[in-house]
């Protein structure tokens, strides 16, 4: 029971973020349903609702269930030079270009045995003004998402940072995202482990969330994206080596993490919130 407590202390920070977030959207949806039923057609409106139960409060109730919880050692400050920050960041922004395309494959042919489009919550974000969507992307969800998910759990480096990942792409809790989170949830956690620097990984999280939203707005050449794609599928290349090259955990901690309560309960809660938008 002891060895599982400290996964089980991270998946009750993730479960509170989500469960805290989903009341918090949720009520206030309610309220003002009840009490003014124009906000509910309101961008602006909608917006602060899910920043608010998203970021105001369920980051927050995370990082108080975090409280007291010992960081692993940070390790030596390397940072990535701009060549190679923009060879990475290219990259990035590819592979989550493919992994979408192979994620609404996959939503297209659940779409077709269901009889009905299954619905993606990231196209909401679409309705908010453009300032809004920049402020929440490039600000907002890199710098809290980062602080939050990569406290790399001191277990072994292959482990955490594959672990981290699995709940990075979780906590978005919908299939639409999953894909794409969990793979840039890799890039991130190796840049942050192997530069020792967190704001190298949050500025590449704010940049590869900036341009996708830019680059849709503006209508950007189909042939650029073709060349970052290519460049996306280069990634794996250079990723699954540096993932292998890293210490792995001892035997037994995969079953440690993944039969954890708290672990158990995030997961069951981020399922059945994908589960819902296939329904």
């Amino acid at each position: 029971m002891e060895a599982r407590q400290p996964f089980s202390r991270l998946g009750w920070a993730l479960f509170a973020q989500m469960a805290v977030m989903l009341a918090a959207q949720w009520g206030v949806l309610l309220l003002a349903g009840a009490a003014r039923p124009g906000l509910l057609g309101e961008p602006v409106f909608l917006w602060a609702a899910s920043v608010l139960g998203a970021y105001g409060l369920g980051i927050p109730a995370a990082c108080l269930v975090l409280w007291g919880t010992a960081a692993p050692p940070a390790p030596a400050r390397r940072p990535l030079g701009p060549v190679r920050f923009a060879a990475l960041w290219a990259g990035s922004v590819g592979l989550a270009y493919l992994a979408n395309g192979a994620t609404l494959l996959l939503t297209g042919l659940l779409g077709r045995l269901r009889g009905a489009a299954v619905v993606n919550p990231v196209e909401s974000i679409g309705l908010y003004p453009l300032p809004l969507q920049l402020l929440l992307a490039g600000l907002i969800a890199p710098a809290a998402e980062e602080l939050l998910f990569r406290r790399l759990l001191p277990y072994g480096e292959r482990f955490a940072l594959v672990a981290s990942a699995l709940c990075f792409g979780l906590f978005h809790g919908n299939l639409n995202q999953f894909f794409y989170a969990f793979l840039l949830g890799l890039v991130l956690a190796e840049l942050a482990l192997s530069t020792g620097c967190l704001w190298q990984a949050v500025l590449l999280h704010a940049l590869v969330n900036l341009f996708s939203i830019l680059w849709g707005w503006l209508g950007g050449p189909v042939v650029v994206t073709g060349v970052l794609m290519l460049a996306g599928a280069m990634v794996p290349f250079r990723l699954i080596p540096a993932l292998l090259a890293r210490p792995d955990a001892e035997r037994g901690t995969w079953r440690r993490f993944l039969t954890s309560p708290g672990v158990l309960c995030f997961g069951a809660l981020s399922l059945s919130l994908a589960l819902s938008y296939l329904i």
